[in-house]
């Protein structure tokens, strides 16, 4: 684990911590901003911005806890920004929390701020005479990202510790070397400086504020109650400054005139990024940068409240005032003199991080993958956490970034979802509806001829035993008329029964290549009488030239007599009947087509058409099963029905049947190439 890592189970997508990285450190997989440990640079950007508090820092509680209790002594280094971070607790009493954890001596790191400042100033007049660049260094951050990713800048980073690691020096060359020495401050940046191999060692570990206000806390040490203790480091003064924006310049004396171009005093990720490229770019007058990627330490990552930076300032101002009625320059002068010997040097190990740079080609796929097509697809929205369309494909293609963090990028694959799952829940429900249909038709069959079986014996002794009443009696005999009721009745219950019997006969099938045309023939040989009666016309629009289909012939001339019987009864007056085909389905099907010029069905009814024992005809007209005997056969036949009706202007039934069988496909692709 780095210094900064991921909680997964916090982070939400969000992808704020990828727009405020400035090292590119952040990876998203599967959805999740993780840290990559060598990239980052601890500048704790993504800590502060963090909404979901998804992002974790090192704790070195239990590193401390183990110095304090192996009794080795244990210097605390305090940072300069804790009177703002414990405000409105007196820092006297913070000190003295400090002490009764069990350190050995409390030092200021503003005494290490006072010894640098010698330095800069001595590096800031040097500068000014040879006309080199110097970016100060007291940011580890700000060293970090020189290092990883403009390596070219190295040697412009001043070569002087920060305030921090010049405490622990001074510490070590008064108590030696066998002293451990904890960092307290607000800057996470800090946990990465103690691992530099330039000044590995100096400093032990380093505890945030945070931490330390855990320590304190899990000890049931109160400050309040405590009385103030003062600093074991030597005196010191505007060095309190440091945290400050610009309080290097202050420590050291030197020009903070704001029409004076030879320095340049500047915070904040993107104000720091464009210095440091005007610096590389050699576009600045500037000698000297004086860069903090916070707003001052005063705004670091672990600062402890959620004061405003302006009410920071004026608490630091406050203390730094107090305390220099108590020191004098003749103070400063001897405490410095203690330590005019010691180094204040260090070096840097330049790197070079930067991400290759794709190919356009490879750019332009990445932009496809996010549907970004044309310049207008490019709304560089900034969701995803990039500046644009543009950066966000070059981390796709570095392997930083998923495509799935493209909000309109996601919102158009959601529409596409929402089409196809609508799509899909219109075909199941259809599906549903067949089924239901399926299986009720089947209980219908199995009820139907179990029903036929049982009522054709009786009904043929019925039927029987009329007629032989009816020839035994004279005519005009007023019994005859009654016993013709009977015979009358017990014949359209044979109907019924034999319309039963057809239904339930539909799961039985047997197929043979048949000549549709000439099957339709049959059917209008059939019917013609019923519609010449009618005053019909009968319109057959059948082709010869369709291939043959594997059918069973008298289930679907028993399917077209039915249609054609129905279309008759449904003209009042003349009209038209018109039975037509055609090939569809690439030559795999042939649609069939029964229209009549009647009468239509309401609109109310078309859902109920093919359900057993529905009708509209009157009593004695009809049993209500033809329709569902049509619909049992089209479905045996791994076909499919359907009705369109307009009232009064007539209905028709579309059936659509595979062709079926090898021989019969063959016969439709040929019949689909030859010329119309």
């Amino acid at each position: 684990m780095g210094i900064v890592s991921t909680i997964r189970e916090k982070c939400k997508r969000c992808y704020t911590c990828v727009r405020e990285c400035p090292a590119k450190a952040i990876k998203v997989e599967a959805g999740q901003a993780m840290v990559i440990e060598e990239r980052c640079i601890a500048c704790g950007n993504c800590v502060k911005v963090c909404a979901q508090k998804a992002k974790l820092i090192e704790d070195s509680i239990a590193t401390v806890r183990a110095m304090l209790k192996n009794g080795d002594r244990v210097f605390a280094c305090l940072a300069p920004s804790f009177p703002a971070a414990f405000h409105p607790t007196r820092p006297g009493r913070i000190v003295a929390a400090i002490r009764k954890l069990g350190f050995a001596e409390v030092w200021e790191v503003a005494f290490g701020a006072e010894l640098i400042s010698h330095a800069y100033a001595r590096l800031f007049r040097e500068a000014q005479r040879t006309g080199r660049r110097v970016i100060a260094s007291p940011c580890p951050a700000v060293v970090a990202f020189v290092e990883k990713y403009m390596p070219a800048l190295h040697d412009a980073l001043a070569p002087i510790v920060s305030p921090m690691v010049a405490a622990a020096r001074a510490i070590r060359q008064r108590h030696g070397q066998s002293v451990r020495i904890v960092f307290i401050g607000p800057c996470v940046a800090k946990k990465n400086e103690v691992r530099d191999p330039k000044v590995a060692g100096e400093v032990d570990a380093v505890l945030s504020f945070r931490e330390l206000a855990d320590m304190i806390d899990s000890a049931g040490i109160e400050p309040e109650t405590l009385p103030e203790s003062g600093f074991d480091s030597p005196r010191c003064h505007v060095g309190r400054s440091f945290p400050i924006s610009g309080g290097l310049l202050k420590t050291a004396g030197l020009s903070t005139d704001i029409l004076e171009n030879s320095v340049v005093t500047t915070e904040g990720k993107d104000r720091v990024l464009d210095a440091l490229d005007a610096v590389a770019e050699g576009r600045s007058q500037a000698r000297f940068f004086d860069v903090l990627f916070c707003e001052g330490c005063i705004a670091g990552p672990k600062i402890m409240n959620d004061l405003s930076v302006f009410a920071r300032k004026e608490i630091i101002a406050d203390y730094v005032n107090e305390q220099s009625r108590f020191t004098t320059q003749k103070d400063i002068a001897e405490a410095l003199a203690e330590f005019v010997a010691l180094d204040l040097t260090r070096g840097f190990t330049p790197q070079d991080l930067k991400l290759r740079q794709p190919a356009e080609e490879e750019i332009a796929q990445a932009l496809r993958s996010l549907r970004k097509f044309s310049p207008d697809d490019q709304l560089n929205c900034g969701a995803c956490g990039y500046r644009s369309c543009r950066e966000k494909a070059i981390a796709v293609c570095q392997g930083l970034a998923e495509p799935e963090m493209c909000l309109p990028y996601l919102v158009e694959e959601l529409e596409d979802t929402c089409k196809e799952l609508q799509t899909s829940h219109v075909e199941l429900k259809s599906a549903q509806q067949r089924l239901l249909e399926s299986e009720r038709l089947a209980s219908m069959g199995q009820l139907s001829a179990g029903v036929a079986h049982e009522i054709n014996n009786p009904l043929g002794t019925v039927l029987l035993y009329s007629h032989m009443l009816l020839k035994q009696l004279r005519d005009g005999d007023p019994r005859r008329a009654d016993l013709q009721m009977i015979a009358n009745e017990a014949t359209r219950c044979k109907t019924i029964v034999r319309g039963l019997l057809d239904f339930a006969r539909q799961s039985r099938v047997a197929k043979a290549s048949t000549d549709l045309a000439a099957l339709v023939d049959d059917v209008f040989t059939i019917m013609a009488p019923r519609a010449q009666a009618a005053g019909v016309e009968l319109v057959h629009q059948v082709p010869a030239g369709l291939p043959r289909m594997m059918l069973d012939a008298a289930q679907i001339k028993q399917l077209l007599v039915n249609l054609v019987h129905n279309g008759i009864d449904a003209i009042l007056g003349r009209g038209q009947v018109t039975v037509g085909a055609r090939l569809c389905n690439g030559g795999r099907s042939v649609e069939v087509r029964v229209a009549d010029t009647g009468c239509g069905i309401p609109e109310e009814n078309l859902s109920r058409v093919f359900t057993p024992f529905f009708t509209t005809k009157e009593m004695g007209q009809g049993t209500g099963l033809g329709l569902a005997i049509c619909y049992g056969v089209v479905k045996m036949h791994s076909g499919d029905i359907t009705v369109e009706s307009h009232v009064g202007k007539g209905t028709t039934f579309t059936i659509t049947l595979p062709i079926g069988g090898t021989e019969a496909a063959a016969d439709a692709a040929k019949n689909q190439e030859a010329p119309q």
